[in-house]
């Protein structure tokens, strides 16, 4: 008899484990399924984490605007423990400081770039953040397509001169989350300077 209540307590613990791995497969695996939006960063830490591919120099194809912008446009805040939001409309731009992501008040300034490439130069430059900001960009008035909005990620760059007129060169990728859906991208940025949108490889 009490070999018999050995196995049954085997096999109700082994139905447990089995039962416990299941749901956290599920947890694991279920936000990949949900759609990211643009004004939630919690979420969009959730889906993307801050997945960041570091490379070698990589010419890429930037977002490009149907309109190019006519001249930089740059605003200024300064942004504390509590957070805040930069945003310049005409350029289709916003970035959320979440709670915590800074120490102490600091004097964020973003530029939208003059002319048809989606890029921005950010200071103070080699800033690090302790909870990463979220990048969202109006894709409206872009290029984007069908076949491209799947391929939209953030590139790195530390030096204006590597921006060309339809090109960049990037040392750093950074997954993100576009719809056309909602017409929006959006994509975590953990440090300063400079980023683009882009659209995948250049071609030799």
């Amino acid at each position: 008899m009490s070999n018999h209540f050995r196995r049954a307590g085997l096999l109700a613990a082994a139905l447990l484990i089995g039962v416990s791995a299941a749901c956290n497969t599920e947890r694991a695996s279920a936000p990949a399924t949900l759609a990211a939006p643009a004004a939630s960063h919690d979420l969009l830490g959730g889906l993307i984490g801050t997945v960041t591919n570091t490379l070698k120099l990589t010419k890429t194809n930037g977002l490009l605007r149907t309109t190019p912008l006519a001249a930089p446009v740059t605003v200024s805040r300064t942004i504390g423990y509590w957070g805040g939001t930069l945003a310049i409309p005409e350029a289709g731009v916003a970035v959320v400081v979440p709670v915590g992501a800074l120490s102490k008040d600091t004097q964020i300034t973003m530029t939208a770039r003059a002319g048809s490439l989606v890029a921005y130069d950010f200071e103070p430059h080699g800033v690090t953040f302790a909870k990463p900001l979220v990048f969202t960009q109006s894709l409206r008035g872009t290029n984007v397509s069908l076949l491209t909005v799947l391929q939209l990620k953030l590139g790195y760059y530390s030096d204006p001169s590597l921006l060309g007129q339809t090109t960049a060169l990037v040392s750093e990728v950074v997954s993100g989350v576009g719809s056309l859906l909602t017409g929006t991208f959006t994509a975590p940025i953990k440090h300063f300077s400079g980023y683009l949108v882009i659209c995948g490889l250049a071609d030799e």
